[in-house]
Order: structure tokens, then C-alpha cells, then sequence
């Protein structure tokens, strides 16, 4: 059986989390973000916060709103309990069988009181408004609170074979749905049918979502490295730009692709992808275990620049990729964070040319013991 059929593993990610975190008894876990949540409990949408606490148990705390939503998907090893929001604590029904009168704040400070806790790690970064005052008025009342946002992070930037399987699954995805699209390409298509194409296919072929809002460019369009997609058609021919992927059980892929439709492709399109195409080749050749993501953006970078296009490369190189689109690491100037193996990143060298067109080809590569592997299958010239 496939593992992406199989029980999430929310224990060994549970176990992991501690571990880093250096949690003790006393411990109190808070996760907000809802991606930190998703990858903890699989959970998707999730919503309120996840609780993590050896004394006092695993809880999601949500609103009444998602109790049954959340309840239906947690893992079996999570409480799910529903708060009111505010204003609402008032309202009474018999339909929920774990409901606390009152906000999440405040079923926070009881369980930080209930269970003798000393330590609170939360990702703050995530964390709303009202909460921050919470934790602010526990610190002042010595209970010891720390951002465990970059150690979350962190955490989630080597992937597991589990987490390798997903996102392999919303490659194939996406793989498949961008042929589905080249296939219905026409004079008549517009982007935003093209955009449209792609989110059609990749829902019909699992997915949860796109990862982002697909980017389908045509002609002078396509300089605009994060385009929105318009009534623009495509025309007999002329250069077309896609950047899709999708989501899979929470994980993401994120790939694209830079073509000319019709039957005379310009030579300076042709050398401006063998351009993309060799810096991207440099920047494979560079990244491996123990290599400075800026080292790789720098290799990329080098070769445009060689050939005259470093002043139309106004990007990053790329940025790891998982249960969030864009994290860590990011392969962008000057960055000294250390690629190690289990990181998923993109690579994606791109120049664009205004009033004239662009160019970029993105891959998914996974940084093995021995170098970096693609992950990504489509063949990056497309005829």
C-alpha cells in the first residue's frame, strides 16, 4: 500500500516537534499556523490552534463552526474541542459533546493553570492579535513563552520519504493537468481559460487546491514575472508562459514553463531559453548537501550574466517547497542557510525582457547524500 494512503503519522512528527523544541512535562505547545497545524494532524483548513502537552494531553481548539469539520479528520490522539468566538459564548447548543463556554484565550490561560505549565513554545509569528496579549500577560506572570517559529520551520524544511511520496503526487498532477492544457491551446484560448484549464484538471485529478493562482501568460505578458491572467487570446502564435502546481494531501508542487506556440519560433526566444535552460543546468550542478543556497543562485546568476541577461533576472533562484508554497530555504542572493538532504527546492532562473517577452523554467529538485535529484518529469523545451 501506497504511504499516501496510510495513517498520518501524527506521532513521529509529534515526537520530532518535542525533540527540537527541547519540550519538557511542563511543556505547552501552541500551534497557530495553520500549515504547522496541517503538518502536525494532516488536518486540511484547519482552523483555531493545536495544543501539544505531555501532562495535559493533545487538543485542537477550534470554533464552534468547525468542530465537526475538524473532529471528522483529526487523528485519533487529538481531543477536539470547540470555543466560541467572540461574542459568541453565549449560544447554546446540544450538538456539540465537547464545548467550552468561553474563547480560545481563555481556554488557554485554564489549561496553562490546570496542568502546572512553565514553558509555552508557540509560533508567534503566526499568532492573531488577542492571543499575542494573552501570551504577553502569561510572560508577565512567569510563565516563559518562546517563538518557535523558525524552529517550526525549520523542522518542516527536511522531508521525510512520507512527505517526498505526497509531493511527488502533486507533481504527477500537475504534470498531467499542463498537458491536458498544451493540448487545448488555440488562436481562441485566453489566459484566464488557460488558467481555468488548470485548475479544472487538477481538481478532476485529486488535488485539494492550486497552490497558488495559476499564471498563464501569452506574448508580451509573459515579461511580467507574476502576471494575472486576462481576456488576452493567444492568437496563431507567440510566446505562452505557464508557472502552475498543485495540492496533494497539504503538500504543494510548483513548476514552469516558457514556450513559443506556432510553427516559427523566433531565434532569439530559442537563445534566450537555451540562456534559462544552461543557467538552470549550472545551478543543478552546484546544489548538494552542504552548499550555501546563495551559491547556488550564484551559479545561475553567472552564466546570464556571461551571456548579457543578468540585468532581466530580478528574482531569487527559488525557495523550498512543502506544505507552504514558498519556505525555507530560499536560494536567493548572498543567503548562507546550508542545503541538507530532505530539502525540496525550485529551481528557477528567469529573464524578462519589457515590452517584448519572458522567459522562465522552473523545476522541484530534491538535495540528496550525494548531490540534488529532479523531481519534476516534463521535458523543459516544449514543441
Amino acid at each position: 500500500m501506497s504511504v499516501v494512503d496510510d495513517v498520518w503519522p501524527y506521532i513521529p512528527r509529534r515526537r520530532r516537534v518535542l525533540e527540537v523544541l527541547s519540550a519538557s512535562e511542563a511543556s505547552l505547545i501552541v500551534l497557530l499556523g495553520p500549515p504547522n497545524m496541517t503538518y502536525l494532524t494532516g488536518i486540511r483548513d484547519p482552523t483555531g490552534s493545536l495544543l501539544i502537552s505531555d501532562s495535559c494531553g493533545d487538543a485542537i481548539v477550534t470554533s464552534i463552526l468547525d468542530y465537526h469539520r475538524i473532529n471528522a479528520q483529526a487523528p485519533r490522539e487529538v481531543d477536539v474541542i470547540a470555543v466560541g468566538r467572540e461574542g459568541e459564548e453565549s449560544i447554546n447548543t446540544d450538538i456539540i459533546p465537547r464545548l467550552y463556554r468561553g474563547t480560545l484565550a481563555k481556554y488557554l490561560r485554564g489549561e496553562i493553570e490546570r496542568c502546572g505549565i512553565k514553558e509555552v513554545y508557540a509560533d508567534l509569528k503566526a499568532a492573531p492579535g488577542y492571543l499575542r496579549e494573552t501570551l504577553e500577560a502569561l510572560k508577565r506572570e512567569g510563565v516563559e513563552v518562546s517563538d518557535a517559529s523558525d524552529a517550526l520551520a525549520r523542522v518542516r524544511s527536511i522531508k521525510d520519504d512520507y512527505e517526498l511520496e505526497l509531493i511527488s503526487k502533486a507533481i504527477e498532477i500537475s504534470e498531467s493537468a499542463f498537458s491536458s492544457l498544451v493540448s487545448n491551446l488555440g488562436s481562441e484560448l485566453t489566459e484566464a481559460l488557460g488558467a481555468a484549464i488548470i485548475y479544472s484538471e487538477i481538481m478532476r485529478r485529486g488535488a485539494w487546491s492550486y497552490a497558488f493562482p495559476t499564471i498563464v501568460a501569452f506574448h508580451e505578458n509573459t515579461a511580467y514575472p507574476h502576471h494575472t491572467p486576462t481576456p488576452r487570446k493567444l492568437g496563431p502564435e507567440g510566446p505562452v508562459l505557464i508557472d502552475w502546481g498543485s495540492v496533494y494531501r497539504g503538500y504543494c508542487s510548483d513548476m514552469t514553463r516558457t514556450f513559443w506556440h506556432g510553427s516559427s519560433t523566433p531565434a532569439r526566444f530559442k537563445s534566450l531559453v537555451e540562456a534559462v535552460i544552461e543557467a538552470q543546468n549550472a545551478a543543478l550542478d552546484t546544489a548538494g548537501p552542504g552548499v550555501a543556497a546563495g551559491q547556488v543562485d550564484r551559479a545561475a546568476r553567472a552564466v546570464l550574466e556571461k551571456m548579457g541577461y543578468s540585468r532581466y533576472f530580478i528574482h531569487g533562484l527559488g525557495h523550498g517547497v512543502g506544505i507552504e508554497v514558498h519556505e525555507r530555504p530560499y536560494l536567493r542572493p548572498g543567503s548562507k542557510e546550508v542545503l541538507e538532504p530532505g530539502m525540496v527546492v525550485t529551481v528557477e532562473p528567469g529573464v524578462y525582457i519589457p515590452g517584448l517577452y519572458g522567459v522562465r523554467i522552473e523545476d522541484m529538485i530534491l538535495i540528496t547524500r550525494r548531490g540534488a535529484r529532479l523531481l519534476t518529469r516534463l521535458s523543459r523545451v516544449i514543441e
